[in-house]
């Protein structure tokens, strides 16, 4: 009615109208921030692909150790420095990881470029035995191929890391961890096998040794740890499969 404001139909086509039009609008800033996301993602792989290329010219081309080492110190009670960190084997949680320790901290000028956007540290996971917990390590969402010791465990895993010009330029070095899982942040790397986050339109981003970053969908990442030949996920360059010297390419459950 003229200069009385709105009757209550007209009042409910507002409020359905507004709906629709939030609807339309809502998918595509969702899709615009994951895109912002996504390109932050690919410059701080950049960047942090640049401070590996650096620390390996001041190190006689050999890269940086892989944090491979369960969140534990090792058998020999060592806690040597990796790419990410050091382990404080005095502090317990996500205090333990020493990221100031890590051998490319002085490379990166700090920590920021070493976490998405989107990634939730602190998140809570609830675990098959139902004990809900939060993942160990905080400081980064991409971790490293453990293909830089050959997957290896226990004392092997102290094993010196290959040097950068033993791995070819398309070898991912690093990638981001499936969040879904806190196991896949147990550490600072992880076996191709762990799988990948699907956060970016169910895929991830992931870095070569060469210094590219890119997108790479989830699908097609499985498709490639199922190979059972030497490729740029299992690119250990000292056995014929690019896999462990003793079990290969190992493709296991990693969900506890």
């Amino acid at each position: 009615m003229t200069g009385q404001g709105f009757n209550l139909v007209e009042l409910l086509v507002v409020i359905a109208i507004i709906a629709v039009l939030a609807a339309l609008l809502l998918p595509a800033l969702s899709r615009s921030k994951n895109q912002a996301a996504r390109t932050v993602d690919l410059s701080n792989l950049r960047q942090t692909m640049v401070a590996v290329s650096l620390y390996a010219g001041d190190n006689h081309e050999v890269l940086t150790w892989p944090n491979w080492d369960y969140g534990e110190v090792m058998p020999d009670g060592t806690a040597r420095p990796g790419w990410l960190y050091a382990l404080d084997p005095s502090a317990t949680g996500p205090s333990a990881f020493n990221g100031k320790a890590g051998q490319l901290w002085n490379y990166l000028a700090g920590g920021r470029v070493r976490l998405c956007p989107m990634d939730q540290v602190d998140a809570s996971y609830v675990r098959k035995s139902g004990k809900t917990v939060q993942r160990a390590q905080q400081l980064s969402t991409y971790i490293m191929n453990g293909a830089v010791i050959g997957f290896r465990s226990g004392f092997h895993a102290n094993a010196i890391p290959v040097k950068i010009s033993q791995m070819q330029p398309g070898d991912v070095l690093l990638f981001e961890a499936d969040e879904r899982d806190s196991f896949s942040y147990n550490d600072g790397s992880s076996w191709p096998s762990e799988g990948i986050s699907t956060r970016h339109a169910k895929g991830a981003t992931q870095a070569a040794i060469g210094g590219d970053a890119s997108y790479v969908r989830d699908a097609d990442w499985l498709a490639e740890i199922q190979c059972t030949t030497k490729n740029r996920l299992w690119c250990y360059p000292n056995t014929t499969d690019g896999g462990d010297p003793e079990n290969g390419h190992v493709l296991f459950d990693w969900s506890f």
